[in-house]
This record gives C-alpha cells, sequence and structure tokens, in this order.
C-alpha cells in the first residue's frame, strides 16, 4: 500500500509545478516562479524520504533533504542540480531588491517535472 502521506506530498508537488508553469513568463519575477519550483522539489524529496520510512525534517534546504535520501542509497545524481533552488525557499521571497538571474525556466520546470515523475514512480513501485 502506498504510503499516504508521500502521496500527498506529491500531489502538492504537482499542484506547485503546474503554479510554476503559469509563472514562466518573463514579466513574472523569478523569485515568484522560482518559490514554486523549491516547493515542488521540497514536496518530492520529503515524500522520498516517507518512502524510505524516514521522517522528512521540518526545513527547506534542499542540500539537507538530498543528502538524507543520498545518505540512504537513494539515487539523487541526476537531480542535485535542483538543490539551487534552496534560496528561493525564504531568502528570495523576502528580498525586494533581487537582480534577475536570467534562468532558463522551462529547463529548470523539466529537471523539478523529472523529480517529481521519478518519486511518484518510485511510489507506484513500492505501492
Amino acid at each position: 500500500m502506498a504510503n499516504p502521506e508521500a502521496a500527498a506530498l506529491l500531489r502538492i508537488a504537482w499542484r506547485d509545478l503546474r503554479a510554476a508553469e503559469r509563472l514562466q513568463d518573463p514579466a513574472i519575477d523569478e523569485a515568484s516562479w522560482g518559490f514554486f519550483v523549491q516547493q515542488a522539489v521540497e514536496k518530492a524529496l520529503k515524500a522520498w524520504l516517507l518512502l524510505m520510512a524516514e521522517s522528512p525534517p521540518p526545513i527547506h534546504n534542499l542540500t539537507v533533504l538530498f543528502r538524507r535520501i543520498a545518505d540512504r542509497q537513494g539515487a539523487v545524481d541526476p537531480f542535485l542540480s535542483l538543490e539551487a533552488f534552496t534560496d528561493f525557499a525564504v531568502q528570495f521571497r523576502y528580498d525586494d531588491q533581487l537582480e534577475p538571474m536570467g534562468l532558463d525556466r522551462l529547463a529548470w520546470q523539466q529537471r523539478a517535472t523529472a523529480l517529481v515523475r521519478h518519486v511518484d514512480a518510485l511510489m507506484h513501485d513500492n505501492g
């Protein structure tokens, strides 16, 4: 049986990805778009930990979450570049003078989507 808490987090991750997709317009601040990408990644990583029978810590630091999964033999290497979104969780949300980073929103969105799909597949393989 699938972990219901992990399933709930993945549903939220998909919701956050849909929101980020709507914010890919360059007229929208990167901080707003990046926040939803970060949230999707965070939820996916916490769902992954739950699937490993590990309680996820109440943090936003993606590097720490990736490390916990890797410590439990999770194959995180293809997704590690997403840890760059940690700063979108809090720091960038409260900085009104951000310089645009010129991120390729579509490419980053695709990476985040690949992570969520990966965790979704893990859940269904375990379920």
